[in-house]
């Protein structure tokens, strides 16, 4: 059955906002809990473009999976990574040396420490690898939802997700610098789309899906409903048609203090269990409404 996977980017130029954290967590919910018409799982692929690579390594670490096969002599025979699409010495690629597969319905492409090098050997074709990639492998009709987790940084990286997504997805935290990060990220976007306005995005360019609050607890931190409400009457909001989410991922000690192969969700914590649905909900949601909108457009101007 042929599927019209949807890219989403989790970004924001401003570090320290649970952008991974809340990638990963969608991810894994959407596996776990959510299904298509025909009541099959959700099929998600997670790609760990963050040259940090913490979603690789939480992931790693929580699946016991290694990205690194050996041959029957001890010696290295590949390693998987996204860094692999990138080498110009890769005869005969196969998915293994790209995508690992996590769970039945969850893959990852695992991101390096060795991909920051990225940024010296950039060429002209570099940021449209992973689109190329995307394309030629056919991913969209394999997977409901392909997730990147970009780095708070304007690189190549920012530019290659931005080539391959449909929508971009930004996580912030209510505080002084939140709208400074989000004016900065369209900046960022204006900017992309139009250094190649009439190559990749002449007929597309990615959506604001929307900006969600994180890191929130307005027991400890009564200001932060401030920012909030600030940020909802702002300029940036208001003159970029910013959505912000009804939904939003309260911060959790459980996540603040456990080891680092542990995730958020609870099983038997109905709050976050609650909390990550909404989430997920709002996002399929905004989606829907968004390709709605798109249509009635498009009916419009015919």
């Amino acid at each position: 059955m042929s599927k019209n996977g949807k890219v989403i980017s989790f970004i924001n130029m401003k570090g320290g906002v649970g952008k991974t954290t809340l990638c990963r967590e969608v991810g894994l919910y959407l596996t776990e809990y959510y299904e298509k018409p025909d009541h099959s799982k959700l099929n998600v692929l997670l790609i760990d473009i963050d040259p940090q690579a913490n979603l690789t390594q939480s992931l790693l670490d929580k699946f016991g999976k290694n990205i690194t096969s050996y041959k029957e002599d001890g010696s290295v025979a590949y390693k998987c990574s996204v860094d692999n699409i990138f080498k110009q010495d890769m005869v005969g690629m196969e998915r293994k040396h790209v995508i690992i597969n996590l769970t039945e319905n969850l893959d990852l492409m695992p991101g390096e420490l060795e991909t920051i090098f990225l940024q010296r050997q950039t060429t002209t074709s570099t940021p449209n690898k992973l689109m190329d990639y995307i394309i030629d492998e056919k991913l969209r009709n394999e997977y409901d939802y392909i997730f990147l987790d970009c780095p708070p940084t304007y690189s190549v990286y920012t530019e290659m997700s931005f080539y391959t997504s449909d929508y971009y997805f930004v996580p912030a935290v209510p505080d002084a610098y939140s709208v400074l990060g989000v004016d900065l990220l369209e900046r960022v976007v204006r900017d992309i789309v139009h250094n190649q306005r009439n190559t990749i995005f002449k007929d597309f360019q990615p959506k604001n899906l929307g900006l969600i609050w994180t890191g929130v607890n307005l027991t400890r931190r009564p200001r932060q409903k401030e920012y909030m409400d600030g940020m909802e009457v702002s300029e940036v909001v208001i003159e970029n048609n910013i959505h912000v989410f009804d939904s939003i991922f309260y911060e959790s000690n459980k996540l603040a203090t456990a080891p680092f192969e542990k995730t958020i969700i609870d099983r038997e914590d109905t709050n976050l269990d609650e909390m990550m649905t909404k989430i997920c909900d709002e996002i399929i949601q905004r989606i829907e409404v968004i390709e709605s909108e798109d249509s009635m457009e498009e009916s419009t101007t015919a």
